[in-house]
């Protein structure tokens, strides 16, 4: 059987079932987060082709996903949702296609969650012919997309001053897997960068940045203190090199980035537009530099990073002065997090990404849940798990887990002694019920 997807991260909550509810029969499962589902991702339960995506009458948007019969036959539903996928794409099980609308002024006046419908062969109005999605998930041994095995292209973000106050949260959220941030340029440096790097470290651990601008006119030795001193402490670094002002050279390059190694940085992808490498530098080899090269190449327009990215196939990736293209920025003007950003590709996924900014952990993956599990019951709201609750409200973090060992405590003191009490009754009968048996019998 072909391996299927639940359509959200591991965590998520089913909100309403398949089946008869106070409004009627529901066709299909709602499914959230805990604590608010607006923009959290969606993923496509199987392989297969857009049919639909956009808008939908009671859904606000929706995609739709027909799965040939090698992907398992169906047609799957993905509802108040905003899609990241355009009709006719190819999509592999357990790829992002979309992520939850948070507003509920465009997706049809509903709190934010994902509405899933599963139809057995093709799209089918109410009724007959649409299967429980829950158990169609169940039965099939359904994983989380976290654990895919991907080699699909990854997306980035790099950002600066410009964006202030950014939400790194919310990006990772939207499903990038990296990110980097201005820390100078020359002697100026960048007032929002401590906050970005407190920020990084939380919401993109072991897979974020710096970078420096480089002012051909500033001595690469005193760029790269100024850049040091401001750092907190030398990080993963980003050489920015497209100096608009002035003609930058191989050999100045070459300094900034002993200086800057000198220093303690380690480096990423050496950021030179090809445009830049060819008119202002001569298309120099890149043989001799340590690290791969990012480069520049826009697609126009304003839209969300997935649909923007022009593929893996793009003339952006092309090799410059005997250097592979290791990162590709390719918009300047994709959605992320509420602002217009620069957006970046790379290209093979998780293992790619590992080679760039280093292995997360030596930890084997089961380690790594468990700990993500401790990670999120320490450190996030929490449900009350008692029947016995007041609220659903979440209450705060450890206290939250403590108010939930004591509402099972709670249960406990109640339920015990009534299954006791009843256990007492039932002997109590005993006798009574053992005597009339017998004059039943000899009756």
């Amino acid at each position: 059987m072909n391996t299927r997807y639940w359509p959200m991260d591991r965590g998520l909550i089913v909100t309403s079932l398949f089946g008869p509810r106070e409004d009627g029969w529901h066709w299909g499962l709602d499914i959230g987060w805990p604590f608010g589902s607006g923009g959290r991702p969606v993923y496509a339960m199987a392989g297969g082709r857009v049919d639909r995506a956009g808008p939908a009458r009671g859904f606000g948007r929706w995609v739709c996903i027909d799965h040939p019969a090698a992907e398992g036959g169906g047609y799957t539903v993905y509802g108040h949702i905003v899609p990241e996928v355009s009709v006719g794409q190819r999509i592999e099980a357990g790829q992002r296609i979309a992520h939850v609308d948070p507003d509920s002024a465009t997706n049809a006046g509903v709190k934010p969650h994902v509405h899933i419908e599963v139809h057995e062969y093709r799209w089918v109005p109410p009724g007959p012919g649409r299967l429980d999605p829950l158990l169609w998930l169940r039965d099939s041994g359904a994983i989380f997309p976290d654990e895919r095995p991907s080699m699909a292209t990854v997306f980035g973000i790099d950002i600066s001053n410009h964006q202030r106050a950014f939400d790194f949260a919310a990006a990772r959220a939207e499903g990038f897997s990296f990110a980097t941030h201005k820390i100078s340029q020359g002697s100026w440096v960048d007032p929002w960068w401590p906050r970005a790097r407190e920020q990084m470290q939380i919401h993109f651990p072991n897979r974020w940045g710096g970078y420096v601008y480089c002012d051909v006119g500033t001595k690469p030795e005193l760029e790269a203190d100024t850049a040091l001193a401001h750092s907190g402490g030398a990080c993963r670094l980003q050489i920015d090199y497209e100096d608009l002002d002035r003609d930058g050279s191989i050999e100045d390059l070459h300094a900034r980035v002993t200086a800057f190694t000198d220093r303690g940085f380690e480096l990423l992808p050496i950021y030179l537009p090809r445009w830049y490498w060819i008119s202002t530098m001569g298309s120099p080899s890149l043989a001799e530099l340590p690290v791969g090269i990012w480069n520049s190449h826009y697609v126009t327009g304003e839209d969300y990073a997935p649909q923007l990215y022009p593929g893996d196939n793009h003339p952006g990736w092309e090799p410059m002065g005997g250097k592979a293209i290791a990162i590709l920025q390719f918009s300047s003007t994709a959605h992320v997090a509420g602002q217009l950003i620069d957006v970046n590709a790379v290209r093979g996924g998780e293992p790619a990404l590992a080679a760039l900014f280093g292995k997360d952990t030596d930890m084997t993956p089961d380690e790594s849940h468990k700990l993500h599990e401790i990670h999120r019951e320490l450190t996030q709201l929490l449900p009350s798990r008692s029947r016995y609750r007041d609220t659903d409200q979440p209450t705060d973090t450890v206290a939250g887990y403590l108010l939930n060992v004591d509402g099972r405590v709670h249960e406990s003191s109640i339920d015990l002694p009534a299954a006791l009490d009843r256990l007492q009754r039932g002997i109590d009968e005993l006798p009574a019920k053992i005597a009339a048996a017998l004059h039943e019998n000899k009756s």
